[in-house]
């Protein structure tokens, strides 16, 4: 951040959106300090052993003091969260409920991490026990045509439970992750999936492995909703344009997989429900940058009507609806 800070002025229009994104480089700056130091190492390390040794209640009610700490402490990305749930339960929506949606936004992220920490030690029959999914004869039925599947969802509910419902069911399911630097830490973060029999694709080389997964019949799991500002492709959400990753959609009407939409959510008792979709349907027209398009606007679509029920459980903690326009505006602040 800061050569490209030395190299560029800062634009007379410094707007509100441009603070918010310094706010969340200096963040992620701080982030990888931590990382190279080894800090983040030991302390997922120790955090990992008080979630396998405290009682689940304890562990939920750590997290979710340090939730309302994060609220609190850090106004750049409330305000961001705020003005995402916003659009998603529309402008006209009551304050009140807009700042509660977000407090419980908070409340189940930070319950997600602790899950995350207990993940290696959960057994078979304990994942099975806390889930209740549905829908295993739509994946039976896309794996039937022979041409793999894609899961497509958002970074919602618990995407790594989910993962892992699949694969202990004896489903090949793999995911394609961003790897973390140093390798001890990657290695530390990624053992948590992969101990469960998801198979992790590092972000760098899945271009090759990706295909090769589909064509051997396996799934292969994306999120959908990671801001792409200068690349993607453009999709109505929530009544405001914004730019997601076109993979699925590409992969797909590439190899021929089926792709299917589907979710596992928080109930009040922090068990889960998830369901697996039909297929989307989807007939190309034969321009092929028009029909990503077009798939990727049917996946959106399906993965909004999850979250419409559920806002609470999205965790959209960036701006994803910044305009093209803006953000060369930003990037010295990226």
């Amino acid at each position: 951040m800061s050569r490209v800070m030395g190299d560029r002025k800062r634009p007379s229009s410094y707007s509100s959106e441009a603070k918010e994104l310094a706010d969340s480089a200096w963040w992620r700056k701080s982030i990888a300090v931590a990382n190279q130091l080894q800090i983040s190492y030991y302390g997922i390390r120790f955090c990992q052993f008080l979630a396998r040794t405290l009682p689940v209640r304890v562990s939920y009610a750590i997290t979710v003091c340090l939730a309302y700490i994060t609220y609190l402490m850090w106004p750049g990305m409330r305000k961001t969260v705020t003005e995402n749930m916003r659009r998603v339960l529309g402008h006209d929506a009551d304050e009140r409920l807009v700042a509660r949606m977000v407090r419980a936004a908070y409340r189940n992220y930070f319950k997600y991490m602790a899950e995350f920490l207990r993940f290696p030690s959960l057994s078979p029959e304990e994942l099975e026990g806390m889930i209740d999914g549905g829908g295993w004869e739509n994946l039976d039925r896309a794996l039937q045509a022979g041409k793999g599947v894609i899961f497509v969802c958002f970074h919602f509910g618990n995407w790594d439970l989910a993962g892992a419902m699949v694969a202990i069911r004896g489903y090949p399911i793999n995911v394609v992750a961003e790897s973390f630097r140093p390798r001890r830490l990657n290695d530390l973060i990624q053992s948590h999936r992969a101990k469960k029999g998801v198979k992790i694709i590092p972000l760098e080389t899945a271009a090759r492995r990706v295909l090769q997964a589909l064509r051997h019949n396996e799934i292969l799991a994306l999120l959908v909703d990671r801001p792409t500002w200068d690349s993607g492709v453009a999709v109505q959400l929530f009544g405001a344009t914004c730019r997601v990753p076109a993979g699925a959609a590409t992969l797909a009407l590439r190899t021929g997989a089926k792709v299917l939409p589907g979710y596992l959510v928080r109930k009040a008792d922090n068990s889960f429900v998830g369901r697996i979709a039909p297929a989307i349907e989807f007939e190309p027209s034969g321009d092929f940058d028009r029909d990503v398009q077009r798939f990727t606007q049917l996946m959106v679509d399906h993965l909004a009507g999850y979250v419409r029920q559920n806002p609470d459980q999205w965790f959209l903690f960036r701006n994803l609806w910044l305009s093209d326009e803006r953000a060369p505006e930003m990037a010295w602040a990226t």
